[in-house]
């Protein structure tokens, strides 16, 4: 069995919304262990809905995967629909992430919350 889904190595070599929003009306960032800021998401709206979204990222072939996957999960999904979002439906939406890289995930939603503008929890 390979460490990756066919899905995931797809999304990591040829990834969705790839790029900054010029006039994004939310931003949101996130890091891990308080780095500077590695993952942005952009993020149109209309009518509390995401229209459109774009990434930024800095990191691993997976953390644009989840990216990548992430923006056309929400895409379409109304601003509070999106605060619902989990670690479970990103990895499934992915066929699957290795347990060593699910806190990529983490990194993904939280800059997705600060998007929202959701507390950390």
């Amino acid at each position: 069995m390979p460490r990756f889904s066919e899905t995931l190595r797809e999304h990591a070599q040829y990834p969705s919304n790839q790029g900054p929003i010029v006039g994004a009306d939310l931003v949101g960032k996130a890091s891990l262990n308080c780095n500077p800021p590695y993952i942005t998401l952009y993020l149109k709206v209309s009518d509390d809905v995401i229209t459109r979204a774009g990434f930024e990222s800095a990191g691993c072939g997976v953390t644009t995967a989840i990216c990548s996957v992430t923006t056309e999960l929400i895409e379409g999904t109304s601003l509070e629909d999106c605060k619902l979002i989990t670690v479970d439906q990103v990895c499934q939406r992915l066929d699957g992430v290795p347990p060593d890289k699910r806190h990529c995930v983490l990194v993904v939603l939280k800059a997705l919350n600060n998007a929202l503008g959701v507390a950390d929890q």
